[in-house]
Formats: C-alpha cells, sequence, structure tokens
C-alpha cells in the first residue's frame, strides 16, 4: 500500500496554469510578507517545497524573502556610496585646505597692500600689535604679514632708540621726577613691546603646526 501511495503522491502531473497559480500565489506572499511563501503555497496546495522552488526558479521568478533582501541591500549600498562620496569630498576640502594654508594661495598686490595699510593704520593709532591684528582679521600668519610689511617697506612702531631720545631730552627740560616716571614708562614699553614680538613668533609656529597637521590629514 505504501508504495501505491509514493506513486499517487509522485506521479501527480500539474497543468502550465497551476503551476503558475502557485508561482503567483509565492510571489504575492513574498511581496506582502517579505518571505514564507513556499512554506505557505506548500500548505496551501499540497506541493512539496522542493517543487515550488523548481517551478519559482523554472518561470524565473525571485526566490522567497528576496524582495525584502534586495530593499536592505539597495539601501545599504546607497549608504555606503554617501559615506564614500562625503569622505572623498571632505577629502578633497581637507587637501585644498592643507593646501591653501601652506603655500597653494597666491594673494595679489591689491589684498597684500589692504593688510599692510591695515597694518600701519593700527599702529598708528594704537601703537603697536598691528601685525597680530591683521594675521587672525585676514586669516594669515604673522610671520607672512611680517613678510609683507617688509617688502613693502612699512614704517616698524617706534624703536629703543627713539624712547632713549625722548628720555634724554625730557631729562634736559622736565623735572628730575617726570624724566624718571617717563623713563619708567619707556622700559616697560619695551618689556611690553618685547612680549608681544615673543607672541608673534609663537603664533607663527601655531599657525605652522596647524598647517602641518592639516596637509597629514
Amino acid at each position: 500500500m505504501s508504495t501505491k501511495s509514493k506513486k499517487a503522491s509522485t506521479g501527480v502531473r500539474y497543468t502550465a496554469e497551476q503551476k503558475q497559480n502557485i508561482v503567483d500565489f509565492v510571489v504575492q506572499h513574498n511581496a506582502s510578507q517579505g518571505r514564507g511563501g513556499q512554506s505557505a503555497a506548500s500548505k496551501k496546495f499540497k506541493v512539496t517545497p522542493l517543487t515550488i522552488s523548481a517551478w519559482l526558479k523554472a518561470a524565473g521568478a525571485a526566490p522567497k524573502g528576496s524582495a525584502k533582501k534586495v530593499a536592505k541591500n539597495v539601501k545599504a549600498v546607497k549608504a555606503v556610496k554617501v559615506a564614500k562620496t562625503v569622505k572623498a569630498v571632505k577629502a578633497v576640502k581637507a587637501a585644498k585646505g592643507a593646501k591653501a594654508g601652506k603655500r597653494g594661495v597666491r594673494y595679489s598686490a591689491e589684498f597684500k597692500q589692504e593688510v599692510v595699510d591695515f597694518v600701519s593704520d593700527f599702529n598708528a593709532s594704537n601703537g603697536r600689535g598691528g601685525q597680530s591684528r591683521a594675521a587672525g582679521k585676514f586669516g594669515l600668519s604673522v610671520l607672512t604679514v611680517a613678510t609683507w610689511l617688509k617688502n613693502s617697506g612699512a614704517k616698524k612702531p617706534a624703536n629703543r632708540k627713539i624712547g632713549k631720545a625722548v628720555v634724554k631730552a625730557a631729562a634736559t627740560s622736565v623735572p628730575a621726577g617726570l624724566a624718571a616716571k617717563v623713563s619708567n614708562l619707556i622700559t616697560l614699553s619695551d618689556e611690553v613691546r618685547s612680549a608681544e614680538v615673543a607672541l608673534e613668533k609663537l603664533r607663527g609656529k601655531l599657525d605652522a603646526a596647524k598647517a602641518s597637521v592639516r596637509s597629514a590629514i
């Protein structure tokens, strides 16, 4: 009896329409549920999953759960592409910034003169400190500003020799007490000037260190 039953189960011939109905059922089920179409069709139509799988393959239908997997894969691929694009854009910007910060930028004569004029006007109003202020305002290094000032022949802030001359003149024309105060003022000015020069050098080193870090990123 078992042999006859086996022959009966394996000897069934399905028409092309029946096969297509089962294939359509699997496809629709997977489209709505994501997966499980073959198992559901096997229970519904009393056909083995292997048989259904063969029909799906022959019909060129997508395997179970493929719609969901394809969507996930597409999403993942898009995410990777976007990430790579963003990374590439950042890398290009970083490279351009490093190059610009290093030696890639060529400044026009008009721009250089604008910086020099700013330093001269600032020093005329405040005594000194124009280089540091110009470096911060125009995004330049203090050494660059100093070079432009030197090339332009701009006057430097009052130096120590002038201060000594002022003290000497004051000593001959004003009381001794006032002359001592003026001398102390000049000495303090010299100390402030030295501190500002040291600060400008440190800022120049800091700008150079920043540029080297940007170029290494």
